[in-house]
């Protein structure tokens, strides 16, 4: 791997904070920042089993590259997610006042519309002997959640601000919230992101660790505790925060991939694989777990899966601002699959 291995891998792990938070960092380099030529509105109702409104529920939304988005319903049981990329989205909905009460994944996309305004239809179930299927999380620390509208409403002004980048103004807000409503576990969670983005990891594990204290299997605040000790190294730390993450909720896509780069920068290459190859088999998969594979195959002198596995990348996201880059690593590793 002397052949430009390091570099490359110093490449991958440059990106891994945007794998947290559902707002991107500026991009920078020679290609400059890369926007997309729509944006689009996705809104909707939720409603309960009865066909009434369910307000004061909990959405979220998920894109193809993994990053999700929350916000909670009015009175009325409406949502609106603004400033959508153009993509293939995946729904949820859950109530913090009654654990049974979830919904199915309700899947929708940007072509489907002319308008740039989607309108989705969400319907919360009860679930069998009274159970969710993401135990870690709905459980004991949210379902005894009475979060006063107050609050809710600095929340989602956070999410907002957030949403446009705006993190002085969200972390104001989510401050404003926790205030209100100390044991407000999404507002820590979600202030730790912005710290996370505006690179104060201690305040941001503060933060993260204050919304575990609060739920233990809060399975974001677990992730973005791991994602910190990731960031500074420690990563039999951040190992056991994903897998207990992952004990709460098996079904997030980035809490594999983080848990694969993590075994990988300990050089445990089936652990890695593993938990590289689950996040790939998710609809929609985080793409950038392709890097991180392709590097693990170059550790193993398999340069042709590398190559093969990186051009998946590249071929699926073709305006990422470190093509260029990435295209010199694959130059150089289809050069040592093609010697004698």
């Amino acid at each position: 791997m002397a052949d430009g291995g390091p570099a490359f891998i110093r490449a991958a792990i440059a990106s891994l904070f945007l794998l947290l938070n559902s707002v991107e960092a500026p991009a920078q380099g020679s290609r400059g920042t890369i926007r997309p030529s729509r944006i689009f509105t996705i809104s909707g109702q939720v409603s309960l089993p009865n066909g009434q409104p369910a307000g004061g529920v909990l959405v979220k939304i998920i894109s193809r590259a993994g990053t999700p988005r929350e916000v909670f319903t009015t009175d009325s049981g409406r949502f609106e997610f603004t400033a959508m990329d153009e993509g293939e989205y995946v729904l949820t909905a859950k109530s913090l006042a009654d654990a049974t009460l979830v919904s199915d994944p309700v899947s929708t996309e940007t072509g489907r519309t002319a308008t740039g305004n989607i309108n989705v239809s969400i319907v919360l179930r009860e679930h069998p002997n009274g159970e969710n299927r993401k135990p870690g999380v709905v459980n004991v620390g949210e379902i005894g959640q009475k979060i006063p509208k107050d609050a809710q409403k600095a929340f989602g002004q956070g999410l907002k601000f957030k949403d446009n980048k705006d993190m002085i103004n969200a972390l104001e807000s989510f401050s404003r919230a926790i205030d209100l409503y100390p044991q407000f576990i999404q507002a820590f969670t979600e202030r730790g992101d912005v710290y996370v983005y505006q690179r104060k990891l201690n305040d941001a594990f503060a933060d993260f660790e204050s919304a575990i204290l609060i739920n233990p299997h809060y399975a974001p605040a677990l992730r973005g505790a791991g994602y910190c000790r990731l960031e500074n190294k420690d990563f039999e730390a951040a190992i056991r925060y994903f897998e207990d993450s992952l004990s709460a909720d098996p079904t997030d896509a980035r809490t594999h991939l983080l848990l694969g780069i993590a075994n990988l920068q300990l050089d445990r290459r089936d652990a890695a694989r593993a938990s590289l190859l689950k996040a790939l088999s998710f609809n929609p998969p985080p793409l950038r777990a392709h890097v991180h594979l392709a590097n693990l195959y170059a550790k193993e002198h398999h340069y042709k899966e590398a190559v093969e596995e990186l051009r998946k990348y590249l071929d699926a996201e073709p305006t990422i601002p470190d093509r260029a880059e990435l295209e010199s690593v694959e130059a150089k590793w289809r050069a040592l699959a093609e010697s004698p």
